[in-house]
């Protein structure tokens, strides 16, 4: 186990690495370009959920802002999550982005006035991703022990095409993702329910 673990935390340094600098070599149109509008796979699976849980992505991390502004339009119920303690995220209705507040790890969540809601779609961070839906997040399991906590709720991954790797080390607790979004292409489950 620890070897598997200390496998994890190299790939979460090199990745974020890459991340980093593929981020930082981004002019800023770019960067305001990516993931500006959901790929069409993405689109009809919003369409098709009501309560669409995001990240508020920190540093070189694949950006939400601009999925928040499309789920505002389409009037679907805006979640972002809330880190408490070892526990599953707690996904909480943000009306406005100015309902958020530093949280854990100075990430922004909503404020405790936000009520808690159900999520049909959960967008999630990734640090590295491979072709078999794996998906390696920073470490602390909220997001594994959430999609267990919501099996039916379509689990998708945003990130960067260079955060792609061969292989992402897996255990028992960890549940692969539906799709995963980059900024150049969709990957997908076969039997994904789109």
């Amino acid at each position: 186990m620890s070897s598997l673990n200390d496998n994890k935390k190299k790939l979460r340094e090199e990745y974020r690495r890459r991340r980093d600098a593929f981020y930082s070599q981004l002019d800023k149109a770019t960067r305001g370009l990516a993931f500006r509008r959901p790929p069409s796979p993405l689109a009809k699976l919003i369409e098709q959920s009501e309560v669409i849980a995001l990240y508020s992505a920190i540093g070189s991390e694949a950006p939400t802002a601009s999925l928040t502004e499309y789920l505002a339009e389409l009037g679907k119920i805006t979640a972002f999550p809330v880190c408490i303690g070892d526990s599953p995220l707690e996904f909480r209705r943000v009306d406005h982005l100015d309902l958020l507040e530093a949280g854990f790890r100075k990430i922004s969540e909503p404020g405790a006035q936000c009520p808690v809601v159900a999520p049909d779609l959960i967008i999630a961070p990734i640090v590295a991703f491979d072709r078999a839906m794996g998906r390696l997040g920073q470490g602390g399991g909220h997001y594994d022990r959430s999609f267990a906590r919501y099996p039916k709720a379509t689990r998708i991954g945003l990130a960067w095409s260079v955060q792609e790797t061969d292989s992402v080390p897996v255990q028992s607790h960890d549940i692969p993702l539906d799709m995963i979004v980059t900024e150049s292409e969709i990957i997908q489950r076969v039997d994904i329910k789109s």
